[in-house]
């Protein structure tokens, strides 16, 4: 087998792991970079998947735990804009994308209507759901 297979799995992990973003499939990319040197430097086909496993879950064991950690604190300490009030700087209109708000913190976000109303510029409105860097606000009467 050519060790150039191994780095076909390699991407194949990779693009799972950007896909799930779950931080298993990732190793797995570190396993196949291992097999395909081993593979490389004569190693039989045998040796070539031992190495792989071995370094895949390794990394699996070993990596995983620290990385989620460092996850969890980079999650802990971002705060939610849901239930605050913001202006509307830029009017939000029906369309995706199409209007931005500024919370109290002087952040600009952009923004969506949450009944997909039309909101003009100036407006006050109340945050209540928040969808990546998008927000989801309705209308202060």
């Amino acid at each position: 087998m050519s060790p150039y297979v191994w780095l076909i799995i390699a991407a194949v992990m990779a693009v799972v792991e950007i896909v799930s973003l779950s931080l298993i499939t990732i190793w797995f990319v570190a396993g196949g970079i291992a097999a395909f040197l081993a593979g490389f430097f004569g190693a039989d086909l045998a040796v070539q998947i031992v190495v792989f496993l071995v370094v895949s879950f390794a990394c699996l064991a070993l990596f995983r735990p620290l990385a989620m950690k460092h996850r969890a604190i980079g999650e802990s300490h971002e705060s939610t804009p849901v239930g605050q009030e913001a202006v509307v700087v830029e009017a939000i209109s029906g369309e995706p994308g199409a209007g931005r708000v500024e919370t109290a913190d002087h952040m600009t976000w952009a923004a969506l209507s949450a009944d997909s109303s039309p909101i003009e510029k100036g407006a006050r409105v109340r945050v209540v759901d928040q969808k990546s860097v998008r927000l989801i606000v309705e209308r202060i009467e």
